[in-house]
């Protein structure tokens, strides 16, 4: 087996990366939603965070194919000793030793690179589960999926709720913008990204410390590459002019039919006015007009995540497959002993 690096401008071998995770995530979270290719091309490439990063392939037994591959990240700002690792196997490929070469490989990488854990996440009750469980991995946070039947909310169901939230936030009025976080908030939005900081992660994991710069560099300099389409809406106290609150949700041109929520956070100080609902259920009468294709909108939370749980309940969210977890393990505890199968990544994202 010929594991190789693969050329992060090379667009034709990351198409056929693309392919493998298709097949993968087809065969593992057949509910969806999946990846197209650009915003697969601008995760692989650059991530979400903008981590550097590295990915190897496994070669197929076809000359030209790939058989699996993995995506080392190497945060840079926080968790230093920390690598983030997504394995994937073609499925028709898996059971032949190829994710335990992988995972061997993976960490020989990431223990040159002076790191001592990798993080992993997969889906429960599946072959990435049972993977993490060969490799000796730790179970970490729990994440659920729900999704929000969007033509099925009515707008009288929104209104109410709109209504409900606005008692309690009469003191709050609401902002929004597409794209790019436009540059008069960009200071703001350092704390509402920060807010997330709040929600259930791993006491293990060092939380990530934004400022204005991370904002242009990590969000604003990195979103054009994903080719989406990002809905912002923020809550603005009127006193002070200070943003409380914020969610965000993308729309992929090449998938219309389902909306991915992204950040939603309120910073401390302004908690207890229902802000969290109130921008939620101003992005979903907003998506109803401007994304009149739009089906579906999923989140993930943790499950401990009550409040952010019954915010999206109460907006109509349900369960959508299986839970997903974080794994946690150790750099030099992997020794790829045992017959393990292809491990399929969760692309959480960290989403509420």
């Amino acid at each position: 087996m010929r594991i190789k690096q693969v050329d992060l401008a090379d667009a034709d071998t990351i198409r056929a990366c693309f392919e493998v995770h298709l097949a993968a995530q087809r065969a593992d979270e057949p509910d969806g939603p999946f990846f197209t290719e650009r915003p697969f091309h601008g995760w692989l490439t650059v991530g979400w965070g903008g981590n550097p990063r590295e990915v190897w392939l496994a070669e197929g037994p076809a000359a030209g194919t790939v058989a699996g591959w993995y995506l080392l990240e190497l945060p840079d700002l926080e968790n230093l000793d920390h690598a983030e690792l997504t394995l994937v196997v073609h499925p028709a490929q898996r059971r032949r030793g190829i994710g335990r070469a992988l995972l061997k490989h993976a960490a020989a990488r990431a223990a040159e690179h002076g790191r001592s854990v990798l993080n992993g996440p997969t889906r429960l009750g599946g072959a990435g589960e049972a993977f993490a469980r060969a490799a000796g991995a730790e179970q970490g946070l729990v994440d659920v999926q729900r999704a929000m039947d969007v033509r099925a909310t009515e707008d009288d169901q929104l209104a109410r709720l709109r209504a409900s939230a606005e008692e309690k936030a009469s003191e709050y009025s609401l902002v929004s913008w597409t794209g790019l976080v436009p540059e008069e908030f960009i200071e703001q939005a350092a704390g509402l990204f920060a807010a997330l900081n709040d929600a259930p992660h791993d006491p293990q994991d060092a939380p990530a410390v934004w400022d204005a710069r991370r904002v242009r560099e990590r969000v604003n300099d990195l979103r054009p590459l994903y080719g989406l389409r990002i809905y912002s809406v923020a809550a603005r106290h009127d006193a002070t002019g200070e943003l409380a609150g914020l969610t965000e949700v993308a729309v992929d041109p090449a998938d219309p039919g389902w909306g991915h929520q992204m950040l939603t956070g309120v910073i401390r100080a302004h908690r207890g006015h229902r802000l969290g609902l109130l921008v939620k259920v101003a992005m979903a009468e907003w998506l109803k007009t401007a994304e009149p294709q739009l089906e579906r909108i999923d989140t993930w939370n943790a499950e401990s995540n009550q409040y952010m749980i019954a915010v999206n309940e109460a907006l109509g969210y349900t369960i959508l497959g299986r839970p997903g977890c974080w794994w946690k393990l150790e750099v030099a505890a992997v020794k790829g002993d045992g017959e393990v199968g292809g491990q399929q990544e969760l692309a959480s994202q960290n989403r509420r």
